[in-house]
């Protein structure tokens, strides 16, 4: 009896389940659209993106970190009896299947203490922090408005 039929199924079943690539699942969070303002050194500048949910839970944004600044900040501007104001943002939740669009006169990134000037073709690197542990790293264009 020859062997070879029943092992060379067997065998090449497993083999293809062992060497073919499948694709890489969906990132939980992902980052799109983003961009930063020009900023001379020494100045504050702002980053606006959209994080996206494609996880079947909620995330919660928890603070951002940004390389190149002193210190980077979720601010949310809101409009009240006329007048313009700013808030620190610490715990943003983005549902299932949500976006978070960060936006001038919105929600944003603010960037503190920006170390060198920031020209139209260079680029921030911020990294996203959520409750969950999760850091996702993304680089953003300086781009003007």
């Amino acid at each position: 009896m020859n062997a070879a039929p029943i092992i060379g199924a067997v065998g090449c079943a497993l083999l293809t389940a062992c060497t073919l690539q499948s694709a890489p699942p969906a990132e939980r969070i992902t980052v799109r659209s983003g961009w930063a303002r020009m900023a001379d050194s020494g100045a504050t500048s702002g980053a606006y993106l959209d994080i996206v949910n494609n996880d079947t839970t909620t995330h919660s944004l928890i603070g951002v970190a940004a390389d190149g600044v002193d210190a980077a900040e979720v601010h949310e501007s809101t409009q009240h009896e006329g007048m313009s104001h700013m808030m620190p943002r610490t715990d943003l939740p983005i549902a299932p299947g949500a976006t978070l669009t960060m936006q001038p006169g919105g929600i944003h990134v603010m960037l503190i203490g920006v170390r060198r000037r920031l020209s139209v073709g260079d680029s921030v690197r911020l990294q996203l922090r959520f409750s969950d542990s999760t850091v996702v790293s993304t680089s953003v264009p300086v781009r003007t408005p």
